[in-house]
């Protein structure tokens, strides 16, 4: 009986003890927790006492960088790289940080993330009603020691902040960051064809990068590596996005992945040379080529899915003097096209070249094309042939001459003839000129040194 009388005596000491008194430390109230990540967002954030260096990539432009201070009164200032002024000058705004489905970091007050979120075009170039698609509020991910996540709550995108050196700081307040873009900008438009080498099997592959360092909506901020695979015939890319830091660039949202190996930054070796570095460290140095790595042949063609299908020399329209040719390159077909210059300019009126180009205009069908002008109108000549490409050779048959053609037959008698001298292949051509664009070319079989070329 007395046991019985325990039992129920314990029973009642049990129950009349509160239920918050047995709350562990991993059964906070909602209220807690929110109360503990948004004092651990904002310490963190107003802790670094060197600021932050921060990315962002966006759904629709590409990455931008950010260099970021916050203070425990709800200001914020930073440098971008969306603009040479962006990264030289301070703009100074508000944040928060405020319950929401986490805790959430509020850009509240008009800053450089702002302009990226701005569908007025004038603000930055972006389009209505969503801008560069870009968030000025990110939910909280993460945290460590030295670093900070969140992520857009509407465009899911990261903004990852790493804090600053004392040195980075210096370097960012003092106008660097601008040096740091420059240096990158001025690489790339010194070096026409940058490439890396990649090991695949017994053989080390050529792979061409080409780098947008704009900050335009449809195809700025972004890399692309494009080769040639193993077979010879085959070709890949793989494209990324980035942002300016101070030592190169970061690849930032969806991952910049070239045949399985992940790029995650661009950075200087030593004081002239750039690499690129994949996810395990490895080193990829980039080197210089005259032309770019993939054949022409593989990239000039009628579908769609061919880069190129017309050669031009001039335009469309007239220029004084007439059209020239493409400075640096020496080839026999430079005499023909002088005799036709010369030929039209001795006719009463006298003719000058507007342009001249060859153009696959469906898959069996090429157009010939040479527009002079008489000082009043420019006129159009089309011989069309039938054409067929084998292993990057190109074969003209079947030439039909319009009557603006045939009503010039001494003229474009030089022209007329090279055409029929084929089979021509389809290759790029070299300038000596650093300046001139991106040539392509028709080369007799026959004879590699008589070709036609133009821009592409």
């Amino acid at each position: 009986m007395r046991k019985i009388l325990y039992f129920f005596i314990t029973l009642l000491i049990i129950s009349g003890c509160k239920k918050s008194s047995f709350v562990s430390d991993f059964d906070q109230t909602p209220e807690d927790r929110m109360a503990t990540s948004i004092a651990l967002v904002s310490n963190t954030l107003t802790s670094a006492s060197n600021g932050w260096v921060a990315t962002l990539s966006t759904s629709a432009g590409g990455g931008f960088g950010f260099y970021m201070t916050f203070d425990n009164q709800q200001n914020v200032s930073m440098y971008a790289d969306l603009t040479d002024d962006a990264s030289i000058t301070s703009a100074n705004s508000t944040y928060r940080v405020k319950t929401g489905l986490g805790a959430d970091l509020i850009f509240d007050t008009y800053n450089y993330l702002s302009m990226l979120a701005d569908p007025n075009a004038s603000a930055f170039g972006g389009t209505q009603p969503t801008g560069f698609k870009s968030d000025v509020e990110f939910t909280y991910v993460r945290s460590s020691a030295d670093s900070i996540v969140f992520i857009g709550k509407q465009y899911r995108q990261l903004l990852k902040m790493v804090k600053a050196t004392a040195a980075q700081k210096a370097t960012y307040t003092a106008g660097g960051y601008k040096t740091a873009i420059n240096k990158v900008k001025d690489y790339f438009a010194a070096v026409k064809y940058p490439y890396i080498e990649i090991t695949s099997g017994s053989a080390v592959l050529k792979v061409g990068l080409s780098v947008n360092t704009s900050s335009g909506l449809a195809s700025g901020k972004r890399g692309t590596l494009t080769g040639v695979l193993a077979d010879g015939v085959s070709t890949a890319s793989g494209t990324g996005k980035f942002a300016f830091n101070l030592t190169g660039a970061d690849f930032v949202g969806s991952d910049f992945v070239y045949q399985g190996i992940t790029f995650v930054r661009l950075a200087w070796k030593d004081a002239a040379t750039l690499a690129l570095y994949d996810s395990t460290g490895k080193e990829y140095i980039l080197k210089s080529n005259p032309v770019p790595l993939t054949p022409l042949a593989l990239l000039y063609g009628f579908p769609t899915t061919y880069t190129y299908r017309k050669i031009m020399i001039g335009g469309t329209s007239p220029v004084a003097g007439g059209a020239l040719l493409p400075s640096g390159v020496t080839s026999q077909f430079n005499t023909v096209y002088q005799a036709m210059v010369t030929r039209l300019a001795a006719l009463s009126p006298a003719r000058t070249i507007v342009g001249i180009s060859f153009t696959l205009t469906g898959n069996s069908t090429a157009i010939l094309n040479v527009s002079p002008n008489n000082g009043t109108s420019t006129f159009s000549a089309n011989a069309t042939f039938s054409y067929s490409i084998t292993d990057g050779v190109i074969t003209l048959t079947k030439p039909i001459y319009d009557s603006n053609w045939t009503a010039r037959g001494t003229e474009y008698d030089g022209i007329k003839n090279f055409f029929l001298s084929g089979p021509f292949k389809i290759d790029w051509v070299t300038s000596t000129n650093p300046s001139s664009p991106l040539l392509g070319g028709l080369y007799r079989v026959a004879d590699a040194t008589s070709f036609f070329y133009g821009t592409l």
